[in-house]
């Protein structure tokens, strides 16, 4: 009866090793396990050629995953214009730029609803224009305002503001604007323009 006792003892202390082993250090366990038979070699081997395989396995993975994240930088979108492209618009686009936005003060002024409407629909299409220029991407102008950021330019949220007013006159048939507000909301065009250094 002792004996048996003592056996159930034993076999309780061996078990808890074992467990800990397995949480405390897994790769110990297994390695004791496979050491330990058949003379203490092909299981053995057989672990360790597992092991190798799976950092083969890890390393052309993580050369994979470099080699696809660097391919991947080339897409990233170009968030800022660049000076050069800035240049070019003000050396070649410059007089005509000026020339359609004295036209579009000149529709402002003129003070029917259909003008006010004409007016910053075209100066809304010129800033637009002016973004494409810039090198920004996107579908529509809100897609190429979106690569902006307020931090950079001040002018930005009242151009979104502008932006908005602009797309109520062209969709929605009771939206009415009055000359003063038009007026301002031309502002938000030049201002934007002047940040930009294509408006003096």
């Amino acid at each position: 009866m002792a004996q048996a006792n003592s056996g159930i003892v034993e076999f309780i202390i061996d078990l808890i090793t074992s467990l800990d082993l397995i949480f405390t250090s897994p790769r110990d366990f297994f390695s004791s396990i496979f050491g330990g038979v058949g003379g203490g070699g092909f299981l053995s081997d057989i672990w360790q050629t597992v092991i190798v395989i799976f950092i083969i396995l890890d390393t052309i993975f993580l050369v994979a995953f470099i080699f696809t994240f660097i391919a991947a930088l080339k897409f990233r979108p170009n968030l800022k214009p660049s000076k050069k492209s800035v240049e070019k618009v003000l050396t070649l686009k410059d007089e005509i730029l000026k020339e359609r936005w004295d036209n579009i003060v000149k529709k402002i002024e003129v003070g029917t609803p259909d003008a006010i409407k004409v007016a910053l629909i075209d100066a809304d299409k010129l800033v637009d224009d002016s973004l494409k220029k810039l090198g920004l991407e996107g579908e529509h102008m809100a897609d190429r305002l979106a690569t902006l950021f307020s931090q950079d330019l001040r002018s930005l949220d009242n151009l979104w503001k502008a932006h908005k007013i602009r797309n109520n006159l062209v969709h929605n048939p009771e939206f009415e604007i009055t000359l003063r507000q038009a007026r301002k909301t031309l502002d938000y065009y030049r201002d934007f323009l002047r940040e930009i250094r294509l408006l003096e």
